[in-house]
């Protein structure tokens, strides 16, 4: 049964099994049948064997070597003829769930599905604002901090999955690193690795609001305070400089900075700096002016929490990756990539809402039913039952392998609530009315309460397709003019790349071919 999934096309497990084991049966019966009746003498072994026997003998070994060499397409020398590392995995998949980090499953039973069980004792609490906003800002140029952009694109599809639209959002990137001529996947940025370009992509139905030149402290702040200057404020998604919607006393704002940092600042494009003092200001600004309800700062920076020193106003929570004096580390670095790809704090925090999506669903996960940076019911079930220190705190301290003395910083002492009775809903989900009208605007039920039924989520919809977003048909497009012979190249590596096997007349089968027989004729000659 666990060979349904291979196309027919392909040489599948079971008949490569029956060719190895037939084909060294049949040589071994020979041989043993002949010198039964012979006497053995002192000649070669590989000489006691017939021309036929040796040929069947020889193809059962390279058989055996294609079967047994580990998946991965062009990264090794011998790969099963057609079958990928998809579907060599398949069988795996099902007897285990597929996490992110092994060590999730057994904090996601402690901490996420132990509130699932009786919601009257749950301590979180959903609060009454009325609307979310976030403004997300990766402040760094330059091909070599592509993991500012991937940590900025990671908080930004938690927002846009837990129901917040793009038109609550202020997306802020320094650099074009999507569109970047160093960037081998054009357009696409890659959380966990590419995978030959098939890899999680972060850039999928992203809007961006302000790049390049545009991404400066005066725009921050001019953001966070809606202080707009003449030509701003533009409505339709994806243009420059576009300020956040009319905020109150009812809104929830989360502000969420990545890049380079130092005690008590925080480097735009290395040519300005934003201050502990400057963001202290402005969320004072803020709460005189009644422009939030609660507010939660994340940075994640060198030194990030020193960030927080100045803030004196009610209800900030404010995390930091880093102390003073405290490095925030690179995660890993993609081989085909060539740069690191994410941040340690940023990874382990979005490895882990994933993990507990799979987890508690019982690993029934299909693709969201909405499409790629839609609301996801999965999703903001989760969020609902994670508390913000949970979260933000203790699952990075505990598994997220932050660096040498590197510890997250957390307060929440001048706010009416603490860390953990606040769930990750409440800055990263829209309210309860906002996801029931996107909801009933798709034409689609969100499926709710699935650690308690067994019925999965509903499974995706074929007929509904994610549009590439602007900023992709822009960088495409682009792409396509200036490098028509890359594009093609490309192109047929990612072909190349994606197709399983090995042809006979591949170089690499060749070369392994003749290394096989001249070690065979060197062993026969020494026995």
């Amino acid at each position: 049964s666990t060979t349904s999934h291979i196309a027919p096309r392909h040489i599948n497990r079971v008949q490569v099994v029956f060719l190895m084991l037939s084909g060294l049966h049949e040589s071994v019966l020979r041989f043993v049948s002949r010198h039964r009746r012979q006497n053995f003498q002192r000649v070669p072994i590989l000489a006691r064997f017939s021309l036929s026997e040796r040929l069947i003998m020889l193809a059962s070994l390279i058989l055996a070597m294609l079967f047994l060499s580990p998946p991965g397409g062009s990264n090794g020398i011998f790969t099963p003829f057609g079958v990928s590392a998809q579907n060599m995995s398949t069988q795996s998949k099902r007897k285990k769930l597929s996490l992110h980090n092994a060590n999730h499953e057994s904090s996601i039973r402690n901490i996420v599905q132990a509130s699932f069980k009786n919601d009257a004792i749950s301590p979180l609490k959903p609060g009454n604002h009325t609307s979310n906003v976030a403004i997300i800002v990766s402040s760094s140029r330059y091909w070599f901090n592509y993991r500012h952009v991937t940590n900025a694109l990671s908080i930004y599809q938690l927002l846009k999955r837990g129901g917040i639209t793009d038109d609550k959002i202020i997306l802020m990137l320094a650099d074009d690193i999507p569109c970047n001529m160093r960037n081998p996947f054009r357009g696409k940025i890659f959380p966990r690795g590419a995978y030959g370009g098939f890899g999680e992509d972060l850039m999928e139905g992203v809007n961006i609001d302000y790049s390049g030149t545009d991404v400066t402290v005066d725009a921050f702040l001019r953001v966070l305070l809606g202080r707009h200057l003449d030509g701003e404020g533009g409505d339709s998604l994806g243009s420059h400089r576009r300020t956040l919607p009319k905020t109150d006393e009812n809104t929830n704002v989360l502000v969420y900075l990545t890049g380079h940092g130092g005690d008590n600042f925080f480097k735009f494009q290395d040519g300005e700096e934003l201050t502990s003092q400057d963001i202290a200001s402005a969320f004072s600004q803020m709460h005189e002016l009644k422009l939030y309800k609660e507010l939660l700062f994340i940075s994640d920076t060198c030194q990030a929490f020193t960030m927080a020193d100045e803030i004196d106003v009610p209800n900030v929570f404010s995390v930091g990756s880093s102390l003073k004096g405290q490095n925030s580390y690179a995660s890993h670095t993609d081989n085909e990539v060539g740069q690191s790809v994410i941040d340690r704090y940023s990874k382990v925090i979005k490895d882990f809402v994933d993990d507990a999506v799979t987890v508690t669903s019982r690993g029934n996960v299909h693709a969201n039913k909405y499409g790629v940076g839609t609301i996801d019911n999965a999703t903001i079930t989760v969020m609902e039952r994670l508390n913000l220190f949970d979260a933000l705190v203790r699952i990075p301290t505990t598994h997220g392998d932050l660096g040498p003395n590197s510890k997250v910083g957390h307060t929440d002492m001048l706010c009416s609530r603490r860390m953990n009775q606040v769930p990750l809903a409440a800055f990263f989900a829209a309210p309860q009315a906002e996801r029931e009208r996107q909801v009933r605007q798709l034409d689609g039920v969100v499926t709710a309460s699935l650690w308690m039924h067994d019925s999965p989520l509903i499974p995706p919809n074929d007929s509904i397709e994610t549009k590439p977003s602007f900023y992709n048909q822009q960088c495409i497009a682009e792409t396509e003019s200036v490098l028509p012979q890359l594009n093609a190249s490309s192109d047929e590596t990612h072909h190349q790349r994606k197709s399983t096997g090995l042809s006979p007349l591949d170089l690499k089968f060749v070369a392994g071919l003749a290394g096989f027989i001249f070690c065979a004729s060197s062993l026969s000659r020494m026995f």
